[in-house]
């Protein structure tokens, strides 16, 4: 049997072979003597053949769509019970690991665990009116954080969910008396759940949560995410008539546009942050390590922090604006102003602490009152001030806030007590400046829970063991139970503008393309659009666009620029040439447009025109080297051969390129200097890594141009032979001097 059945069920299902998933799951069913399903399988089986019997027959049957749906929803939840079976034994991944564990205990459910959370923390509660408090504070805080994990790793694998389970969670939603964080907690608990096997009461419990009006944004927003997320994970795959109309309902409340469209910014930004980890590691550590050296020179025999500031010596800041490094942090300010995270090519190394081995503290909201953070800062006045400071910092996400904690840990006592202190007497005005600056937003919500889910995927040492809803971006907008809320100009154009502003072409002009039906035609809109398919490499498609560009605004000089650069790169040079013309006669100092212009007259063999630009750009910008090979290569062809010398001389003399020594060695041929030929084509040989059938090919093709009525093949032959001999002697030479 193979790895894994249901990707197989998958790819049949959807190429619409139901009855071979039917023998598929059937078979694989027969092999582990799974009778239950067995006899689902052929209950679903005759209810296939019943309904296609009808169809192919001519009979209308309006709820054949549902039928064939529920149908292939079965098929999946019996190849899932089949991949439980198999795996449950053995499989050495933690899901199966817990799964085996759970089974046996003698308190293994759902509604049972959370009898016992709840008079735990009853107990926890009365604690202050036993003999010794604080300890019986500390043992109950134990309990009550192990049952929180239990039930946490016990709702992720349980599957399917009961209709006791169902109520027990929604139970716990519900009940005013269960701290926010646990309720929090099983969000993600739901989430990770579903990412592994579809369960409709999990997409249940999230649309419930979201949609219960208890007016708490972290619960709502929380439970949104897990539910978009969700969708994304199983976009391939149909709801039940139930789910249905439960989601239908969901898109009638009046937050539900504005809360979709705002999480899936938080979506798209996750693609962000992978490249600003390398901008950070691979740019900004390693030159402000270079710079080291120099910015302790510049700061001086400073004692403390207190005597320095930028204002005292400006030579810091210099050193910094200098290097480039200012930029990249400028860069990444404002990216993090956007909502990115830049915070992860830090935290990404302190999650090595023994607290995030287990799977639901990655989950966990960050509270003053647990344990982790108590055991750090104490019960101190001071200790509780700094801890009420990270927990409403807007920086950091929740495991990056254990992060921090859990590294003050790693102090030395004394040190720690006394940098605890003078950051105590700063923590109002920190608290009262945050609360300022980064108000607590459904938004501000949405990117710390999305923060924290990354984390997981990316950093948890056995994160390969879960399905990883952001391996490929998340694009809720071909999602088509989520298109509508998204097709409307000013969504279009905003993710449009993310995608394309950080050169995610292909996704930019699939959105530009949605949009570009619902505003007027646009001379932009179709630069940006001609741009993307440039970019990916369809210049043909990116030529269409800007030649629509142009019909709508015809002065632009970018658009210009980009058609002739379109037609030129698909070899249609006689319009590449008019093109240019006309930018040359908009804007005659830009030397780039002469050089492209003489490039097109040479490639239609005008070689006047051509060196006319060519001399141009020489005689404008003396210091470029631009001109020097066209030039040369013209002469070369015009027959002005002391010119063409000239030039080849002054491009061999700095840095040639293996087709200068062959153009050079061209020159000699044409003018019966053919031993200097030979020696110029074996230094081109030597500069292709001897690989001879590259220049036998260059040489054949400029033969053509050189020799419009052919060239001697006997001398063809004589020529070529004598220089890969001669270029094998350079060789040798070079070998022995190595």
């Amino acid at each position: 049997m193979k790895e894994s059945i249901l990707q197989d069920i998958e790819r049949l299902l959807g190429d619409g072979r139901t009855t071979a998933a039917l023998d598929l799951v059937a078979n694989s069913a027969l092999g582990l003597g799974m009778s239950r399903e067995i006899d689902r399988v052929e209950r679903l089986r005759g209810d296939y053949e019943l309904m296609t019997r009808y169809a192919l027959d001519g009979f209308d049957d309006p709820a054949r769509g549902d039928m064939l749906a529920s149908i292939a929803g079965q098929i999946r939840d019996v190849a899932v019970s089949v991949e439980r079976a198999r795996k449950i034994d053995s499989a050495p991944t933690l899901y199966f690991n817990t799964l085996r564990y759970e089974r046996m205990q003698s308190d293994s459910a759902v509604s049972t665990l959370i009898m016992q959370y709840r008079q735990i923390n009853d107990r926890l509660a009365m604690a202050a009116l036993s003999e010794d408090p604080k300890r019986a504070s500390e043992t109950l805080l134990k309990q009550s954080e192990a049952a929180e994990k239990r039930i946490f790793n016990l709702v992720w694998i349980t599957y399917p969910l009961t209709v006791d389970d169902f109520s027990a969670i929604e139970g716990v939603f519900d009940d005013a008396g269960t701290p926010e964080h646990f309720k929090v907690l099983l969000v993600s608990a739901v989430l990770l759940g579903q990412l592994h096997y579809y369960d409709e009461r999990r997409l249940m419990l999230l649309m419930n949560l979201y949609a219960s009006g208890r007016k708490n944004d972290r619960l709502e927003v929380y439970a949104l995410c897990a539910l978009l997320l969700s969708m994304w994970n199983d976009r391939n795959r149909s709801m039940s008539r139930r789910l249905l109309d439960r989601f239908a309902a969901l898109t009638e409340l009046p937050q539900w546009n504005t809360d979709v469209k705002m999480a899936l910014m938080q979506f798209i930004r996750t693609r962000d942050t992978d490249r600003i980890n390398r901008k950070i590691t691979d740019e900004v550590i390693p030159r402000m390590m270079e710079l080291g050296p120099d910015l302790k020179k510049a700061m001086g025999d400073i004692k403390s922090l207190e005597d320095f500031s930028p204002e005292e010596n400006p030579e810091w800041e210099e050193i910094l604006e200098k290097s480039g490094i200012a930029d990249r942090m400028k860069e990444l300010q404002e990216m993090q102003e956007e909502g990115a995270d830049v915070m992860m090519a830090t935290f990404g190394k302190l999650k090595s602490f023994p607290f995030f081995n287990d799977l639901a503290n990655w989950f966990m909201p960050f509270h003053t009152s647990h344990s982790a953070v108590a055991d750090v800062v104490g019960d101190t006045l001071e200790g509780g001030l700094i801890a009420r400071t990270i927990a409403d910092s807007p920086v950091f996400c929740n495991s990056d806030k254990y992060s921090v904690v859990l590294s003050l840990s790693q102090m030395p006592s004394a040190q720690r007590s006394m940098m605890m202190s003078q950051l105590s007497g700063y923590a109002e005005q920190i608290m009262s400046a945050q609360q300022a600056t980064h108000p607590a937003t459904r938004e501000a919500i949405a990117n710390v829970y999305v923060k924290d889910l990354y984390r997981f995927f990316k950093l948890f040492r056995r994160s390969a063991e879960f399905p990883n809803p952001f391996e490929s971006p998340v694009n809720l907008i071909v999602h088509p139970m989520l298109a509508a809320v998204f097709d409307d100009e000013a969504t279009l154009s905003l993710v449009g503008e993310f995608y394309f502003k950080r050169h995610y072409f292909d996704d930019a002009f699939e959105i530009f393309d949605r949009l570009s039906f619902k505003i007027p035609p646009s001379a932009q809109l179709f630069q940006k659009m001609g741009y993307c398919l440039q970019s990916r490499g369809d210049i043909e498609g990116a030529l269409r666009f800007y030649e629509q560009s142009e019909l709508l605004n015809g002065d632009s000089r970018w658009t210009i620029k980009r058609i002739a650069a379109c037609h030129r790169a698909l070899g249609n040079h006689e319009s590449a040439a008019t093109y240019y013309e006309r930018l040359a006669a908009m804007t005659p100092d830009d030397l780039s447009v002469s050089l492209n212009l003489g490039h097109c007259y040479l490639a239609l063999r005008r070689y006047k025109e051509a060196m006319a630009q060519y001399y141009k750009v020489e005689f404008l910008d003396d210091k470029s080297r631009k001109a020097l090979r066209p030039l040369a290569w013209c002469n070369l062809l015009a027959g002005d051969y002391d010119k063409a010398r000239r030039y080849y001389d002054a491009v061999l003399a700095v840095d040639p390129a293996p087709t200068d020594y062959v153009n050079a060695g061209h020159l000699q041929l044409v003018t019966g200097h053919y031993r200097e030929a030979v020696e110029r084509y074996a230094s081109a040989i030597a500069a292709m890594n001897f690989d001879h059938g590259k220049f036998i090919s260059t040489f054949d093709d400029d033969v053509k141009t050189l020799f419009p009525s052919g060239m001697d093949k006997v001398m063809r032959n004589i020529v070529i032979d004598s220089a890969i001999s001669r270029a094998s002697t350079l060789g040798t030479a070079y070998n022995s001097k190595k």
